[in-house]
């Protein structure tokens, strides 16, 4: 967004909270979920259209109020059980700089699909903490290929909770943040 806008700056990403966004390892981790808030009439960013060829006939499911799709969680927690539950989330947003479902996925250990756009490529690493492409085929084939691996899932999971760990912490938003309101300070001196 900053490069779109022609901003200079500092760029702060969010923060996760870990200890509520975390595994349950009971859960039943199975299926393909997508977060998402009036989906089919935010197609222009959420590429729902997209999201219905990628996942037609596959285990699917969508949390977020969409008028005849899904109804939105009743609560934070619920929403964290949903994540847990879930083996693979798949993000098919085209103009969104970083879901804040695809962070809270992460953080609950689901294996991630993701479409290549704005920060994500900066954040998923291909084949190591997620899936990435904006080619339609291939996303579908690594949920599929997810799906009929749930050891594999289960690994591309433990790797994007350590990637949401190490660069989404609520520590780090709070040290990067306290940073610039000390640069701030000291050009008002």
């Amino acid at each position: 967004s900053k490069g779109e806008w022609g901003m200079s700056g500092e760029v702060i990403y969010h923060s996760i909270d870990t200890d509520l966004f975390c595994p349950d390892p009971d859960a039943k981790r199975e299926g393909v979920l997508t977060v998402a808030h009036d989906f089919k009439n935010r197609d222009y960013a959420l590429n729902y259209q997209g999201w219905e060829r990628i996942t037609k006939d596959l285990p699917r499911k969508v949390v977020g109020e969409t008028e005849g799709l899904s109804k939105q969680s009743e609560s934070v927690e619920d929403l964290v059980k949903e994540y847990q539950n879930s083996l693979v989330y798949i993000n098919p947003s085209t103009l969104s700089p970083v879901p804040t479902s695809l962070l809270e996925a992460m953080s609950c250990g689901c294996a991630i699909v993701t479409t290549s756009t704005c920060e994500i490529p900066k954040i998923i690493k291909n084949g190591e903490n997620g899936f990435i492409s904006n080619d339609e085929s291939e996303l579908r084939g690594y949920i599929e290929t997810l799906l009929s691996d749930p050891e594999l899932a289960n690994k591309m999971g433990q790797e994007a909770r350590k990637t949401i760990q190490e660069h989404f912490s609520e520590a780090r938003f709070n040290e990067q943040w306290n940073k610039i309101f000390d640069k701030a300070y000291e050009v008002k001196k």
